[in-house]
């Protein structure tokens, strides 16, 4: 965790924290709060996915003098009882404010963002915001449904909101880019990916007023198919799917004020169709596959075709989150806590991403939390005094030393701003 620490303090991160106005607790005896929200993280990166899970860690000399919390860490109540301080607009306040701060000292002229939601299933019935929505996995139970964007480029988190399970992408989407615009500005995003779920005129609407060039997958209604199926050319192409053929369409839908560029592939399908579908053409629709993008870039049809499957790694992302950082255990009544907690797990994602890119090796940078933790952080290490120094030992030799030595060396080289490519 001595990895961690370091990233966190020499990014800025603790400094941001400290200025953001973080709720404080009255009590002259209780912890600081900027010792809470460490200990959280901390609990976040270790594995923990509920409350009394991050409290274990009270206990553990080491944590408690490598973060230098006075107090040690909190019990399982002093965390309750903190992060339901929390509004969704102090909530709001705070993160956005360090997210613009962290965003502000990452040097990269162009950022791919990439857009989603998911699923957190929530048991029990006593949870604002826990409401019966999409769940394909659980029909009819309860869930959470927090949006999320992602920066291609860094894997980092730009952005993210708790939801009930009933909110839409749709009707919550140009906020959220509002929102996001405030973290970081929109001359800076190149491409704006979306799946369909995001497919609206308001949408893209907001989009082009910011003037932010997207990508968004659009949903095959019947009057698109039916335009679809006039199509008369076409052009193959095989560098993004054997057998792939492009078109291209300008398309207006009752609802837009404008029509927009639609860029059409078809592909051979390797199975009959499974539904029906009400199509001028069902011809058509029995050979192909088909996939239709609304774009307001001027990339060949290929090109578009080719960037947007490449938002698959946002759901990558999104499971690193669910199983190595616990976003879907931390549950409480309020949802104002719940977003207090799921944010600053947010926060530790990107700290550790950080920590990937700029002091792992280039084979190592896209692992896993999980893979990190067994090599880097399960240590055993304890405290001896040196005259009035206390000094780690940590139970490692030979590679695996020399191992963790190469990352402290690393880590003490970090020092902001922090400088990518983008080439």
């Amino acid at each position: 965790m001595k990895f961690f620490q370091q990233t966190y303090e020499r990014s800025g991160m603790r400094d941001a924290l400290l200025e953001a106005g973080l709720p404080e607790n009255t009590s002259n005896n209780s912890h600081k709060a900027i010792d809470l929200v460490e200990g959280f993280m901390v609990g976040a990166v270790l594995g923990a996915k509920r409350m009394a899970h991050a409290a274990l860690l009270r206990h553990d000399e080491v944590l408690s003098e490598m973060f230098n919390w006075k107090k040690g860490m909190g019990s399982q109540s002093a965390l309750s009882r903190y992060f339901r301080k929390y509004t969704l607009e102090s909530s709001d306040r705070v993160f956005t404010g360090v997210m613009r701060r962290w965003w502000d000292q990452l040097h990269i002229k162009r950022i791919t963002i990439d857009m989603d939601s998911t699923i957190l299933e929530r048991y029990g019935k006593k949870q604002q915001g826990a409401v019966k929505g999409y769940n394909p996995k659980n029909p009819g139970g309860v869930s959470h449904r927090p949006l999320m964007a992602f920066c291609d480029e860094l894997k980092m988190v730009v952005n993210a909101w708790m939801r009930p399970g009933n909110a839409s992408e749709t009707g919550d989407a140009s906020i959220f880019l509002k929102h996001l615009l405030q973290v970081t500005p929109a001359a800076r995003i190149g491409l704006m990916r979306c799946d369909a779920g995001f497919y609206s005129g308001e949408f893209m609407d907001t989009l082009e007023d910011e003037k932010v060039p997207y990508m968004i997958r659009a949903k095959l209604t019947s009057a698109l198919l039916n335009r679809i199926v006039r199509i008369k050319e076409w052009y193959s192409d095989d560098s993004v799917f054997p057998g792939a053929q492009y078109a291209e369409v300008q398309y207006r839908s009752k609802e837009w004020g404008c029509s927009r560029r639609m860029v059409v592939v078809r592909r051979p399908r390797k199975e009959k169709a499974s539904q029906q579908l009400l199509l001028g053409d069902e011809v058509m629709h029995k050979q192909y596959e088909i996939g239709v993008f609304a774009t307001s870039t001027t990339l060949p049809a290929s090109k578009v075709h080719a960037l947007y499957n490449q938002r698959g790694e946002c759901e990558n992302r999104i499971k690193e989150l669910k199983y190595d950082y616990g976003i879907d255990g931390f549950a409480f009544k309020d949802i104002a806590a719940v977003d207090a907690t799921f944010r600053l797990v947010m926060l530790a994602y990107n700290i550790m991403a950080l920590f990937k890119q700029k002091c792992l090796v280039d084979t190592r940078a896209r692992q896993q939390l999980s893979t990190i933790r067994f090599q880097c952080i399960a240590v055993g290490a304890y405290l001896v005094k040196k005259g009035r120094n206390k000094v780690m030992k940590l139970a490692a030799e030979g590679k695996r030393r020399h191992f963790l030595e190469y990352f402290f060396d690393q880590v003490e080289l970090l020092k902001p701003p922090f400088k990518f490519s983008t080439a």
